[in-house]
């Protein structure tokens, strides 16, 4: 891979790391939540809800725009938004406005996913992108390794609001390396004919494969994210583990593994191919995905063996399947395909955590019930994504 590549997407990864952490950091956050505010699963399900919604929202109005555009300046423009609402979180100071606050985030970091996505399949050919996607997910273990441990930290040492007053800080300095490390992306310019927002659409959804595409990303997500955001609640008050000395080092752990991790399967879906990688990981991920959810122990280790199994094969195969459905757009219409891919998968991830909320009950000593459902869900959605996974085509020409 040439270093102006490298650069590109260690940068594309920074970018990525930031909108992670701000999307993850809430999740961890939510005991302190809970005794601030006294918010119920539910409750907390709608806040979570409220990024994805916000996502859904915004990628409707951009998927007529977006390929008008340089992806530079989409990619500025939208950055931007994203800046100011993780600064607006920081500020929330009631429940409403939390919820007002994720949705405003949402709007611009739902979107930032998609247009990263647009300018690796521009700038990377078909054959190298899983290996590319591999480094960007860098940033995923990034956000697990420093990100979500360090807001973690800062919100245990000053206040819950603290890692998106930081995180925003943050952000800045990553909007100044796009400004000098992203180059301009305009090729697909030439070939883009201007149209509706129905036009759009249609153009999207008149093609078989891509609405396979399409519903591969909605159920990949839910398999993954189904247990998520009641994870630290159940280690804690269910499994009683310490919040400041596990949580953290759940995420640096995991996190570390990943990031090691990553870029290997990234690389030997390329070589072996994504489907037969995509089974091997669907099949090893069953054991978090029912293990965490009946989990029965005071051993810390086991804690840590379950929880950094599912990072590995459960969350890297979100590699595999963004380099295959990037592969399935031609760069005229990749950017608006990517964009409603991104609501999809975004709302499909808002609607699994709002289906936690209502299945999860949490009784007066704050312990959670019926949680091994939503292990169960996530089994269940991981073999939908592969039964999907084998509908979708790659029509990309290589370069």
């Amino acid at each position: 891979m040439k270093r102006s590549e490298i650069f590109l997407l260690l940068t594309l990864a920074f970018v990525q790391f930031t909108c992670i952490v701000d999307f993850m950091v809430l999740m961890p956050l939510k005991p302190m939540l809970t005794r601030l505010w006294g918010i119920d699963p539910l409750q907390f399900g709608i806040a979570v809800f409220a990024y994805g919604f916000g996502a859904f929202i915004s990628s409707l109005f951009c998927v007529n725009k977006v390929d008008r555009f340089d992806r530079k300046k989409v990619l500025t423009v939208i950055y931007i938004g994203f800046t100011l609402g993780t600064f607006f979180c920081g500020f929330a100071n009631s429940f409403a406005l939390l919820v007002t606050a994720r949705f405003i985030t949402g709007l611009f970091g739902g979107v930032a996913g998609s247009i990263i996505q647009s300018i690796v399949g521009d700038a990377i050919p078909a054959q190298r992108r899983g290996q590319a996607m591999g480094i960007l997910m860098s940033g995923f273990a990034l956000a697990s390794i420093v990100g979500v441990p360090g807001g973690l930290y800062l919100a245990a040492k000053f206040a819950w609001y603290t890692p998106f007053l930081v995180l925003g800080g943050l952000c800045f300095l990553v909007f100044i390396g796009i400004l000098f490390v992203v180059p301009s992306f305009t090729e697909h310019l030439k070939t883009y004919k201007p149209q509706t927002f129905v036009g759009v659409m249609k153009s999207v959804f008149s093609e078989t494969n891509r609405r396979w595409a399409l519903l591969l990303g909605m159920v990949i997500m839910p398999s993954h994210f189904f247990i998520i955001p009641f994870l630290t609640d159940y280690f804690t008050q269910n499994l009683k583990f310490d919040y400041a000395s596990t949580v953290p080092l759940i995420y640096i752990v995991g996190g570390s593994i990943t990031a090691f991790t990553s870029p290997l399967i990234g690389k030997l879906s390329d070589k072996i191919g994504r489907f037969k990688v995509l089974f091997v990981l669907s099949i090893l991920s069953v054991i978090p995905l029912i293990g965490i959810t009946n989990l029965q122990t005071d051993s810390k280790l086991i804690l840590l063996c379950f929880t950094a199994s599912f990072f590995v094969f459960s969350g890297t195969r979100m590699i595999i399947v963004m380099a295959h459905t990037t592969s399935t757009a031609e760069p005229s219409i990749r950017g608006a395909f990517l964009i409603i891919n991104s609501s999809f998968t975004q709302f499909s991830t808002s609607i699994a955590s709002l289906i936690g909320g209502f299945i999860v009950v949490q009784s007066a000593d704050k312990t959670l019930h019926n949680y091994p459902y939503l292990g169960y869900l996530g089994v269940l959605f991981g073999i939908i994504t592969l039964l999907v996974f084998t509908k979708v085509k790659v029509t990309e020409v290589k370069r």
